[in-house]
């Protein structure tokens, strides 16, 4: 089963947040500066988990999330 995860990593210029999927114990695909704020990370994390997309579909509904 796909899981989302949020991730967090200190930059120079503040924190950035993004999302690791992971298949079992293996992270298969991530990015790692999805959005601004935790908040909005996380709300993205838990539509993916909650909708069941596939790891093979994530970058496209990122895409899509980040264009509306």
């Amino acid at each position: 089963m796909v899981r989302y995860l949020v991730t967090r990593q200190s930059a120079a210029d503040g924190e950035r947040f993004g999302i690791a999927v992971l298949d079992g114990q293996d992270t298969v695909d991530g990015i790692d500066d999805v959005a601004p704020t935790l908040q909005q990370t996380t709300a993205l994390a838990a539509f993916l988990q909650e909708n069941g997309v596939a790891a093979v579909h994530f970058r496209d509904v990122l895409e899509d999330w980040l264009a509306r």
